[in-house]
């Protein structure tokens, strides 16, 4: 068996320059990680089958861990200043912000499989649904 030694405990932070204003943006701690977890879990809604159905509130998310892990002089930046900036900055934030607190979702064989599947699904679910407004699509101009 491989050990795993943390034997450095520093969080990772970076610093973040928007406008004329300084910000680190520091790798999420457990307590956060959950937090944003936790957020995107509400922000689901399941189906009577257990699936997700839908979602209510899922870009508050990406809001809430820039916010938790975005500091202003080791304080967190509040969510009325992150909703106020431009939205390519907040999607460079949350990228960031996921890469370097290990909170991507991985991309391997068996996940992404999944997804195929999933979108055969609905798009079979679709042409069952209207077959004549989705075999439009599925036609070519030669």
């Amino acid at each position: 068996m491989s050990e795993l030694n943390f034997t450095d405990l520093t969080p990772i932070t970076l610093p973040v320059t928007i406008g004329d204003q300084t910000y680190q943006l520091h790798e999420a701690t457990g307590d956060v990680a959950a937090k944003y977890r936790n957020a995107i879990i509400e922000a689901t809604k399941f189906g009577p089958d257990g699936k997700p159905a839908g979602f209510r509130g899922l870009a508050d998310t990406e809001m809430l861990l820039i916010s938790l892990c975005l500091k202003q002089d080791n304080q967190p930046v509040p969510m009325a200043t992150i909703r106020g900036l431009p939205s390519r900055i907040i999607k460079a934030l949350f990228n960031k912000a996921r890469e370097i607190s290990d909170l991507e979702e991985a991309e391997d064989r068996q996940g992404l499989e999944k997804q195929l599947k999933d979108v055969q699904e609905k798009l079979t679910k679709l042409d069952e649904e209207n077959p004549a407004k989705n075999a439009l699509s599925n036609t070519t101009d030669g």
